[in-house]
């Protein structure tokens, strides 16, 4: 019985423990609570943070609580924040805010909707990064392999540039033929823009757009550059087919729009153009050809001259075929010389003063050649391109297929 005295006293010490603790804590909440439940509001759902240029738009939702009267926005550790006042409907009701003013950074924000008391909803955070002059200090333009202008015809041709880089394509700012502004844009995909009313001898600029990330507001421009194109100089019938001035009625005529001179025409008074023959595909070529009945050419010469403006330029000439050697005497050879003068004679190719550039032909068997002449004019000045070649008659041919200046 004494035991069971113990047991029962005991019990009723540890009860009486609980409830003064329950109490107690009871009337803790109730300081806390002052003396009701906690209210807390309905938060932002579907929050979503778009960036910008030293700015950021905040969008979300205010779905279920219809007491919410403001979401306040926090940011820098609650050392700066905006309130945006929202008028519930009966619906779902849409909060749009941007924030201007932010300097370029990463930013960790709070979200919080309040009702009419003050009560708060639980906090949202997010994080986002905000645009600014560093990032535009980066930005890089879309380079240019090169620009052909053809009259009033400007191409620009671009170097790829990944898509990744956030690039979204050039802008070109141009003065048309009619001398107003125009402006094109080209997609980062494309590879190259056609402008056919480009004014020629005026300048463009032009600047790469670019987003950081999709989403984002603003769209960032690189520094504008400004570009002066050089007019591509023309040689006109300077590709297969070949058109002739006068023709033998068989196989060879003479070059229209070149000059050839007298000792070039060596087949009967004709020589230079070449309508085919052998079943090749040299018809309506350019070709010296001695031997095989055709007496040898000292000196012979085809050329043509164009104008110039200062630049870097190549002379791209396609060499379908030829059987010329390094051991045979005199030599065929494509020349690039300043002025509108005749091309010198074999001999002086490499003494000449005026021969800005030349490479001698030889055999390259049956299949294409390009040679390439790299030459600098460094003042507007006609120039003259083509062929001097001196060849003996024991069979001897050079067939071209074009010629063509680039600037490079």
């Amino acid at each position: 019985m004494k035991n069971l005295r113990n047991i029962l006293v005991a019990i009723f010490v540890v009860l009486s423990v609980l409830i003064i603790n329950s109490c107690t804590s009871g009337d803790e909440y109730l300081k806390f609570t002052k003396g009701g439940a906690i209210s807390y509001t309905g938060k932002i759902d579907s929050l979503k943070l778009f960036p910008g240029r030293n700015r950021l738009e905040v969008q979300g939702l205010i779905i279920s609580d219809p007491k919410v009267t403001e979401l306040r926005i926090y940011w820098n550790n609650k050392k700066d924040s905006v309130v945006v006042p929202i008028t519930r409907t009966s619906g779902i009701d849409a909060v749009s805010k941007i924030i201007d003013n932010l300097e370029e950074n990463i930013y960790n924000f709070e979200f919080r909707t309040f009702d009419a008391k003050g009560n708060s909803s639980i906090a949202v955070t997010a994080s986002a990064e905000v645009y600014g002059d560093r990032y535009i200090s980066s930005l890089i333009n879309r380079p240019i392999l090169n620009n052909v202008l053809i009259g009033s015809e400007l191409t620009v041709n671009f170097i790829n540039l990944n898509a990744d880089s956030g690039a979204l394509g050039t802008e070109i700012e141009y003065t048309n033929s009619s001398n107003q502004l125009k402006t094109v844009f080209t997609d980062i995909s494309k590879g190259s823009v056609v402008i056919n009313d480009f004014k020629s001898g005026s300048t463009y600029r032009y600047t790469t757009l670019y987003k950081p990330v999709v989403k984002s507001i603003d769209t960032f421009y690189a520094v504008y550059k400004d570009v002066r194109p050089v007019p591509t100089p023309v040689l006109v019938n300077a590709k297969q087919p070949f058109n002739y001035s006068s023709y033998d009625g068989g196989r060879w005529g003479v070059i229209a729009n070149w000059t050839t001179n007298a000792a070039a025409k060596n087949h009967n008074g004709y020589g230079g153009y070449d309508g085919g023959c052998c079943g090749k595909a040299n018809n309506a070529t350019v070709n010296f050809e001695s031997g095989w009945g055709a007496p040898a050419i000292t000196n012979g010469k085809l050329y043509q001259s164009v104008t110039a403006e200062p630049a870097t330029y190549q002379l791209k000439v396609v060499v379908f075929e030829s059987n010329h050697l390094e051991s045979d005497p005199g030599g065929f050879y494509i020349i690039v010389s300043k002025g509108d003068v005749e091309l010198p004679n074999v001999e002086s190719v490499g003494t000449a003063t005026e021969v800005l550039k030349y490479k001698r032909v030889l055999s390259n068997g049956i299949g294409k050649a390009e040679y390439i002449l790299e030459f600098t004019i460094d003042q507007t000045t006609p120039i003259t391109v083509g062929i001097s070649t001196s060849q003996p008659d024991w069979g001897r041919f050079c067939t071209i297929s074009s010629f063509e200046i680039v600037v490079k």
